[in-house]
């Protein structure tokens, strides 16, 4: 009956994986690779990320803190894309509650915080309305909004867009003559990451980070 047994059509998926695994001593890192194309890939990143003039990387890092971003952040979606970020999309649900007044006018409040952000940012900063945050609006409010988007948020939205999904981002800058590789995301946890990655976006920056 022994023989009958198909004992290794009967492991788990893992078994083989485990039985495999490397031997003490090993400190389970990726396997050296010592193929032409890894020394070229390795030689051309040192190259890309080796350190500017003193001029080019002061005005990098200028530009990285005005925007609210790190420097590497800022290199890395150069090096990417070969186009400087200047375009913050930030989701209007997470900046600011919309509703209706006592007279049926749109209110706008911004979160506590976005406020103090928003006036530190020295950017160009687009709002993405995502249609189930904001409460029905007629084609002439939808008009209207930005001025009234504006009132509580200092004057400092170039431009609105509505949408709640990576073509509608895409829309919104090619509306306003934006590259998307220009553009970087403003957002909270894993669904605008994703948000941002279906735009095409170099970067998607979290809130709790940006800015500080």
């Amino acid at each position: 009956m022994g023989d009958r047994f198909d004992r290794l059509g009967a492991r788990h998926a893992n078994v083989e994986a485990l039985l495999r695994r490397p031997g003490i001593g090993h400190n389970n890192g990726p396997t050296f690779d010592m193929s032409w194309g890894a020394w070229v890939w390795r030689r051309a990143s040192a190259k890309a990320w080796k350190t500017p003039s003193p001029e080019v990387a002061k005005m990098r890092v200028k530009r990285a803190e005005r925007l609210g971003i790190t420097y590497r952040e800022l290199t890395s979606a150069l090096m990417d894309s070969g186009a400087n970020l200047g375009v913050a999309v930030l989701p209007l649900s997470l900046a600011a509650r919309v509703r209706r007044g006592p007279k049926g006018e749109i209110v706008v409040e911004p979160r506590n915080f976005i406020a103090a952000l928003v006036a530190k940012f020295g950017g160009r900063l687009f709002l993405l309305g995502d249609i189930d945050a904001v409460p029905g609006l007629s084609d002439e409010e939808r008009a209207s909004f930005l001025t009234i988007v504006n009132r509580a948020l200092d004057g400092k939205v170039e431009a609105i867009g509505w949408g709640h999904d990576g073509p509608a981002i895409r829309t919104m800058l090619k509306a306003n003559a934006v590259p998307h590789q220009e553009a970087f995301l403003v957002g909270s946890g894993i669904g605008h990451k994703v948000l941002g990655d279906t735009a095409g976006l170099p970067l998607t920056k979290d809130i709790d980070s940006w800015l500080q």
